[in-house]
């Protein structure tokens, strides 16, 4: 008698439990610095801030520019990347089309990121800090850093 074939009407076996989830990789360990550097790099962080919410508020979009690391800009100007942006609900509903990093500027960085205010960085290494806003209760990354040359710059994940 065959027991796997589909008229048979014995005992029906139970399918394959689902595998389980994938756990989630461990967080990397924190970095941890001393008072002094993070006080002065929060002040760092404070002050680069300050300076792209003005270029961000007077719409200076070559300044701007000089702002951000290479890879951020190399991926924020990608089209496959500008054509997700503009899927978003609040562009795509505006009919915004975005094509080039100069789009994105005006029609993303500039409505959302021209008050932004730095309440706490966070270290994930040396050179790459996470800028943080408190937003009604809730932790926002606004910005990842990296130190490109002894300046700060917008980068990514």
């Amino acid at each position: 008698m065959c027991v796997s074939c589909a008229g048979w009407r014995g005992t029906r076996v139970a399918p394959a439990p689902e595998p389980p989830e994938p756990e989630a990789p461990p967080e990397p360990p924190e970095y941890r610095v001393s008072e002094e550097i993070y006080s002065r790099t929060f002040d760092e962080v404070a002050e680069f801030i300050g300076n792209l919410n003005r270029i961000i508020r007077e719409e200076d979009y070559s300044t701007w520019v000089s702002y951000l690391s290479e890879g951020y800009i190399r991926t924020t100007s990608d089209p496959a990347y500008l054509k997700a942006q503009s899927e978003q609900p609040l562009l795509k509903q505006n009919q915004v089309k975005l094509r080039s990093l100069e789009d994105y500027f005006y029609h993303v960085v500039v409505p959302s990121r021209n008050q932004a205010q730095l309440d706490e960085i966070e270290f994930l290494d040396e050179n790459h800090v996470k800028a943080i806003s408190i937003v009604r209760g809730t932790r926002v990354v606004l910005y990842l850093l990296t130190r490109e040359q002894g300046n700060w710059k917008i980068g990514l994940w």
